[in-house]
């Protein structure tokens, strides 16, 4: 059940977002027509939608390592979880997957980074959106991380690699073999100085035509206020709030402009 906090901030979303047709950018209105209106049925949402009706029968209770939020001034928590319930918590939304796969299919990007993996759902959405990209993406939580390889095995998705470990390790390391970045989907370690920091490490890989993708950008306040230092950064020229996800773009031949869509 939503918060006071995430009841206001869904409200304030609403009476800020406006439609495609409030839309004065070629840029976005056809990033809209496309990707976010784009209602194609597609053979990889049918398994992808079993995969997460599979999942959400387990009952299996596994033990999760929180390097994030849920750890609160630690660092780190440890709970029992059952896969049902991460699945049913944490894991991407069918809307929003849908997202995430169009998003890559209109972009075409070649190496897409992901932190917060969990059980692969938001992954296999990216990377079977473009099989001959190459999809890195960390995990915290190692008990998490083996379910997402059982759920990579099934759906055969060959073009995933993992890593597993914390984000603020792992990242500066994976980035070196990564190089060129062109998609990245930052879902993980909700808070304010880590969410931005990630951004910083990640932009030192990007290029003119790298998209982000940032989740649970409302949050809470923390997220909120990395959001908007987000959009503010002077690299940033396109800003796009879902309000779940939002999308920002470096592209220069841009200028300037922050779009609230009703999604």
């Amino acid at each position: 059940m939503p918060g006071i906090f995430n009841i206001v901030a869904y409200l304030r979303y609403l009476n800020k977002s406006g439609t495609r047709h409030s839309v004065h950018s070629p840029f976005v209105y056809t990033l809209v027509d496309e990707v976010l209106k784009n209602n194609s049925p597609n053979e990889a949402f049918q398994k992808i939608s079993h995969l997460r009706r599979t999942m959400l029968k387990k009952t299996q209770v596994i033990e999760i390592t929180d390097f994030g939020a849920g750890a609160k001034e630690k660092k780190y928590s440890f709970r029992y979880e059952s896969v049902a319930g991460i699945v049913k918590k944490a894991s991407v939304t069918e809307k929003y997957g849908k997202v995430l796969f169009h998003l890559v299919q209109h972009f075409k990007p070649q190496s897409i980074v992901e932190l917060g993996s969990s059980v692969g759902i938001s992954t296999l959405y990216m990377a079977l959106a473009k099989p001959d990209a190459k999809v890195y993406t960390i995990e915290g939580c190692t008990t998490k991380s083996e379910q997402a390889t059982s759920n990579f095995r099934k759906m055969e998705a060959k073009n995933i690699v993992q890593n597993i470990g914390r984000f603020d390790v792992v990242l500066p390391d994976l980035m070196q073999q990564v190089g060129k970045l062109d998609f990245a989907f930052v879902d993980g370690n909700h808070i304010y100085k880590a969410t931005v920091s990630y951004f910083d490490t990640l932009l030192k890989n990007a290029h003119n035509d790298t998209v982000f993708v940032f989740d649970d950008i409302h949050w809470s306040q923390g997220m909120e206020r990395a959001w908007n230092e987000i959009c503010d950064n002077e690299q940033v020229t396109v800003s796009i709030d879902l309000y779940r996800m939002g999308i920002v773009f470096l592209n220069k031949q841009l200028s300037k402009q922050k779009f609230v869509i009703r999604f």
